[in-house]
């Protein structure tokens, strides 16, 4: 594949900085928990201070700039 192939490939996620600390925090929570913040996270009108603040609030470790930088793919891991 060539540079402007990956480059325009919309699945890719260039490989940076240590693990993504939201796809950590999902593998933490319980699978109720998980659906509503899949739900917050698909919601464009929810937050992503406000996912980090409720998140915080349950004991979770993950801040607003790491939930925005997963809601726009540009993560280590690539999912959203």
């Amino acid at each position: 594949m060539s540079l402007l192939d990956t480059l325009s490939d919309p699945q890719y996620v260039p490989k940076r900085g240590p693990a993504c600390t939201v796809h950590l925090t999902m593998k933490q929570m319980d699978k109720a928990t998980l659906e509503k913040f899949t739900a917050a996270m698909a919601n464009p009108s929810a937050a992503g201070t406000l996912i980090a603040e409720a998140l915080q609030e349950l004991g979770f470790k993950v801040r607003a700039d790491a939930i925005q930088r997963h809601r726009r793919r540009a993560c280590r891991c690539g999912i959203a």
